[in-house]
């Protein structure tokens, strides 16, 4: 008998920790998603001169983003996108992976002239800071602080510069 109440305790202290893992999974879900929604927030206060001057606009649209382990329509991932326009350009912020290593894909359609640059956030582990990645080809630029001013910028290359 002792043997089977040792394997009773084994069941019940491995239903336990399932059971934490599945909170802190959700936890983590929460929190992301969190930190998804602030991102879109800062852009939208970095933004509002803008919308104000009816210069642009934000629209939401339902996304699925994935993972390793949740490649499909199954994923856990419910979250959103959101993209705005400048002229006749659209910008979009597309989550594409969840968690920790996650990351936020910026399609800015114009910005680059052979479609070979692509713009990432990813946070930062230990401040939450999001962090902006340029990608030219196969390599990697310096991770770069996304900034209002370093944002504004990057979205100025689209419009064209004319003489008034």
């Amino acid at each position: 008998m002792d043997e089977i109440q040792r394997l009773s305790e084994l069941l019940i202290a491995n239903q336990r920790y399932e059971e934490q893992k599945h909170q802190r999974f959700h936890d983590d879900l929460a929190q992301w998603n969190a930190s998804i929604e602030a991102l879109y927030q800062q852009v939208e206060t970095w933004l509002k001169p803008l919308v104000d001057a009816a210069q642009t606009s934000f629209d939401y649209e339902p996304h699925l983003a994935q993972s390793k382990g949740y490649p499909d329509e199954n994923s856990p991932f419910r979250t959103r996108r959101m993209s705005f326009y400048l002229s006749t350009h659209t910008v979009a912020f597309v989550p594409d992976a969840m968690g920790t290593k996650g990351q936020v894909s910026i399609s800015v359609s114009g910005l680059s002239l052979h479609g070979q640059e692509k713009y990432t956030l990813q946070r930062e582990a230990g401040s939450g800071d999001w962090m902006l990645r340029k990608t030219v080809g196969v390599k990697d630029a310096e991770p770069l602080a996304f900034t209002a001013d370093y944002f504004g910028k990057l979205l100025q290359s689209v419009v064209p510069q004319r003489q008034l």
